[in-house]
């Protein structure tokens, strides 16, 4: 588990103040134990001077005795072993080393220069001494081997002093010191001493943590809030209550936490804009890198390739343009060459998009260049898009058109029934055998004045008032209205909910009018009967209200006319409807589009503003 950032700091603290402590402890001991093995070896050195000083006086007054050569080495000996052994004083000195106050003193010896033992205490046979390391080598090794020989297993050192008569060496004064009775000499002083370093290490080190973690306590809340920074999650404040650092710290902290949330607020809305203006293109756009490696991507170029776009996984050209088709041919052609497509058309049957126009601009040439814009456009559905900017040029001209021969012919039918009221005053019953004919003239003036009535009705401006409408209720209301029309053509009317639907802004008798307007045209176009379906889809910013039945569909001859005014492919149909829904939908600043298969359906698409999306244009 990955530890927090207080708890690191914490142990760190610890650890160093165990490491001074330590380090501190460590040199009192050595010291400790250096400083007491340096007053053995002066007592010990002073124990060898006692020793020396009383054998010189004893061999000073010695002599050879008559007879015997002075350089016979062997009677040297016998006299100076016979001369120290012999002395009370000597052997006072030693026995009061051993015995008396130098607890640490094994043995005090004189020897020869072949190590033989002249005398000694306590009392030694006369043969050579075992050799043993110099007290001088205790003292300078380090604590660690000081400690363990002390403490360890019995071991003998010698403070040596030369024993000399004239220029003549005659041997060592050696003082033996066991380390046993030096453990027993300074042992309890250096047990004691460790003691007391193992309990300041320990509280120390207890003390360090305790002081460390009260000191810290403010970073665990300051830690979370740079954890939440470092992932973008930041959404609280901190304020610490104190007038240290620490205060000072966690009010910046905040400070900074408050800038981060605008500044992600603004990010968000500017990634909601683009995202929503990419949503809205028709265009595909991708956008490569120096690398020719994808960093962005509308949806809509998704429709074009035929394929999901993943930018995260920061693909290749040539792995984005892997499919066999033209399309894709000849964009990784492009990448390939580095060279710019300027606008180049690309057939592909069976596509969603069968028509395709390719442009691929690279900003820089050759080993330079910083990029590549790849723009995928939909030729097929511009000029669906020209057919119905051309289709409602077309209907407002002929909207003014009529508009004017509408007012003209108006006047001359108010006089042409008049006229007829009066003939038919005066023929009275005697006009009896004429009167079928003007009943037919009467009734074509009054079918003539219906049609008139409906051009002034289309093309008089609409003065809309929009407000929010949920779309389930209104469509219900429309179903209402239908219902006689459907159960007489044996067709029912279903509503699909598809989620969450926001409300729409329109005019609501209006729209009830065109949906109208479409549902029985839809109920029309099933005579043996049928289902007719609405189903809502949420767009960015807008309502898709789709309009399907299971009817006879639209012969393709029709289909670029069925929005014109009169225009009808039901005997005894008006042509009306289809126009005036076009003409409302308009009004709202939405679209209406269709498709059909003959034999098997139509479904209607009309695109609605959701909620206030800006200001609907009046007509």
């Amino acid at each position: 588990m990955r530890l927090r950032l207080k708890a690191k700091v914490t142990a760190l603290f610890t650890l160093l103040v165990l490491l001074v402590v330590v380090d501190t402890s460590t040199f009192y001991i050595s010291h400790l134990t250096r400083q007491a093995l340096l007053e053995i070896q002066i007592k010990g050195e002073y124990v060898a001077n006692e020793v020396y000083h009383q054998a010189y006086t004893a061999l000073k007054g010695s002599h050879m005795p008559e007879g015997e050569n002075p350089q016979d080495l062997s009677a040297l000996r016998s006299v100076v072993q016979s001369g120290l052994a012999s002395d009370p004083g000597l052997n006072s000195a030693m026995e009061s080393a051993v015995g008396g106050n130098f607890l640490f003193v094994d043995y005090v010896a004189i020897t020869d220069t072949n190590l033989a033992v002249l005398v000694s205490y306590p009392a030694e046979a006369t043969k050579p001494l075992a050799p043993a390391p110099p007290y001088s080598q205790l003292l300078d090794a380090g604590m660690y081997r000081q400690l363990r020989e002390i403490f360890g297993a019995p071991q003998i050192y010698e403070v040596t002093l030369p024993l000399a008569m004239g220029q003549r060496p005659l041997g060592d004064v050696r003082v033996g010191v066991s380390t046993i009775l030096l453990g027993k000499e300074i042992g309890s002083d250096l047990r004691k001493a460790l003691l007391l370093s193992l309990m300041a290490i320990v509280f120390a080190t207890l003390s360090a943590g305790v002081v460390s973690y009260l000191a810290l306590r403010p970073l665990e809340n300051i830690s979370q809030s740079v954890d939440l920074l470092a992932r973008g999650e930041y959404s609280g404040s901190v304020t610490l209550k104190r007038s240290d650092e620490w205060g000072i710290l966690s009010s910046k902290l905040h400070l900074l936490g408050e800038q981060i949330r605008g500044e992600k607020a603004a990010f968000i809305r500017l990634q909601e804009n683009l995202d929503q203006l990419f949503a809205n293109l028709s265009d595909g756009l991708l956008l490569f890198d120096q690398q020719d490696r994808l960093v962005l991507a509308t949806p809509a170029a998704e429709r074009f390739l035929g394929e999901d776009v993943d930018v995260s996984a920061h693909r290749t050209a040539n792995e984005i343009f892997s499919l066999s088709n033209s399309l894709h041919q000849a964009l990784r052609e492009t990448f390939q060459t580095h060279k710019s497509l300027l606008w180049k058309t690309v057939d592909q049957p069976g596509a969603p998009s069968p028509r395709v126009a390719a442009n691929a601009q690279f900003v820089g040439e050759g080993p330079e260049r910083l990029g590549c814009l790849v723009t995928l456009r939909d030729t097929g559905s511009r000029a669906e898009f020209q057919d119905q900017i051309d289709t409602t040029t077309k209907l407002a001209a002929i909207g003014r058109l009529m508009s004017g021969v509408a007012h003209e012919v108006k006047n001359p039918l108010n006089a042409m029934v008049l006229q007829l009221e009066v003939l038919k005053a005066r023929l009275g019953d005697g006009g009896a055998t004429v009167q079928p004919q003007v009943e037919i003239l009467g009734e074509e003036i009054r079918r003539l004045d219906r049609v008139v009535k409906t051009f002034l009705d289309f093309t008089r401006p609409v003065e809309i008032q929009t407000a929010e409408a949920e779309v389930e209720p209104l469509v219900r209301e429309v179903f209402a209205l239908a219902e006689p029309q459907a159960r007489g053509n044996k067709v029912r009317l279903i509503f699909t909910p598809n989620g969450a639907t926001p409300p729409v802004r329109v005019d609501r008798d209006l729209i009830k009018q065109a949906l109208l307007n479409l549902v029985l045209n839809g109920c029309q176009a099933m005579p043996q009967g049928g289902e007719l379906t609405i189903t809502p889809h949420s767009r960015p910013g807008f309502v898709e209200l789709e309009i399907r039945d299971t009817g006879v569909g639209i012969p393709p001859e029709a289909q670029k006319r069925i929005f014109s005014l009169f225009y009808t492919t039901k005997p005894g149909g008006t042509g009306v409807g289809l126009a005036m829904a076009f003409r409302v939908v308009q009004l709202h600043n939405g679209a209406i589009d269709f498709s059909t298969e003959v034999n098997r359906g139509t479904t209607f698409r009309i695109t609605l503003p959701a909620g206030a999306m800006g200001e609907v244009q009046h007509a």
